[in-house]
């Protein structure tokens, strides 16, 4: 493993949205302020609660919960649909704060964003200036929106940072004081360290975050092999974390809402995802090896199928394929979800032309739409079957790019 240079001090600014769809809701829709708060997708008993705002929190609903969960805990809860296009929207206003106050950003999600910090910005007084000034700029257009920033000498850092004070903090970690730092975390405060990998730190004597800090390298790299090399690294504020993920697989999936609960319904929610998921292959460069696809039912047995193919990502071939795993299975009762999983992933770097001219005019007609739906908003351009489930299987954040249109909001 090629290290990077030795960390240095405020070298990287975190920046992470509280309750992010929540808040921008609560924005918009002054009377929810004060007021528990969920974002779902689908707001019938099974959906599922995708942001959860900080009165929420308190009464203990969690972003994961269903619809029905959350309502059990807080039975006041206000349950909002998802409108990607709005926290969209907010995104980019966001990012134009950011912008403006430095060259070097990042957006990482809908609500992350990064910036590396350079010349006299690595300093702590002018750092943490600029997050104050950041923070007090987006209050100026969206009052109630709020943000917690973590500055150190790393992405990983800096995260972590930043989100042990939500909602609306500011830490700054300096590498003298991980040791202290270290003291008010658990291990699963830490990304990318869930309960199955806890239970195997604690078999290596690992049982806090300051015993992960403290052992050595010989020691992490003989337990843990290169992961825990990896590990040694990233605690001490090496900025390891800044790599292309090569994806494996990528998909979508829906709880389906009660109009969509036959199987006929069904295959029109599966045809919306193949599509989806066809996009998101061809906007990332990947071609696809193999689908898998799942479908749950309220009572019998699940499917769950794939099928192996040459490399493709156009919606003509991926459909094709997805149909032909779920034709195999003639007893139906009532589906619940669906799910579609693109795997085997490959670079589309050197494609292959076809010598079947259908094939040809199938990459050629996804690619033309992609660029109509990016254009002028997602699901523009549409195949006529599945009209009737345009509306079902909402987009998340994001699909396409969507066209604002403020006076829908």
């Amino acid at each position: 493993m090629d290290l990077p240079q030795k960390p240095r001090d405020y070298a990287v600014l975190f920046l992470d949205m509280n309750s992010y769809f929540a808040s921008v809701e609560q924005q918009v829709q002054p009377t929810l302020r004060g007021t528990p708060v969920a974002v779902a997708p689908y707001t019938g008993g099974t959906g599922c609660c995708i942001a959860v705002s900080q009165e929420a929190k308190k009464r203990g609903v969690k972003t994961g919960d269903l619809v029905r969960e959350a309502k059990k805990k807080c039975y006041d809860i206000k349950i909002i649909e998802a409108r990607p296009a709005l926290y969209q929207l907010y995104h980019r206003e966001i990012l134009k704060v950011l912008n403006n106050n430095s060259p070097m950003v990042s957006s990482l999600s809908i609500d992350e964003f990064l910036i590396h910090l350079t010349g006299p910005d690595r300093s702590y007084y002018k750092a943490k200036n600029m997050a104050l000034k950041i923070k007090s700029e987006i209050s100026d257009f969206a009052d109630f929106l709020t943000c917690s920033v973590g500055i150190s000498s790393s992405y990983f850092l800096s995260k972590i940072s930043g989100e042990s004070k939500k909602p609306d903090g500011l830490t700054i970690l300096k590498l003298s004081d991980l040791k202290s730092f270290y003291k008010s975390l658990k291990l699963r405060d830490l990304p990318g360290v869930n309960f199955r990998m806890e239970r195997q730190l604690a078999t290596r004597g690992i049982n806090s975050v300051s015993d992960f800090f403290e052992k050595d390298l010989v020691y992490m790299s003989q337990t843990l092999k290169f992961p825990g090399k990896v590990w040694y690294y990233r605690l001490r504020g090496y900025d390891i974390d800044h790599f292309e993920i090569k994806n494996k697989s990528c998909g979508h999936s829906h709880v389906l809402p009660p109009e969509f609960r036959t199987k006929g319904g069904a295959l029109q929610v599966l045809e919306k995802l193949v599509y989806k998921t066809g996009y998101r292959l061809r906007r990332d460069g990947y071609l696809a090896c193999g689908l898998a696809v799942s479908v749950r039912f309220f009572e019998g047995e699940a499917i769950r199928d794939f099928k192996r193919f040459d490399a493709c990502n156009d919606t003509k071939s991926l459909l094709r394929y997805s149909f032909s795993i779920v034709d195999k299975y003639k007893y139906w009762p009532t589906p619940r979800y669906i799910s579609v999983t693109a795997f085997n992933l490959t670079r589309n770097n050197q494609e292959q032309i076809s010598i079947f001219g259908d094939i040809e005019k199938s990459k050629e007609l996804s690619r033309v739409a992609d660029e109509i739906n990016d254009k002028y908003g997602a699901g523009t351009v549409i195949n006529s079957s599945f009209l009737k489930a345009k509306n079902s299987a909402p987009d998340r954040i994001s699909f396409g790019i969507p066209r604002y249109d403020i006076q829908n909001f």
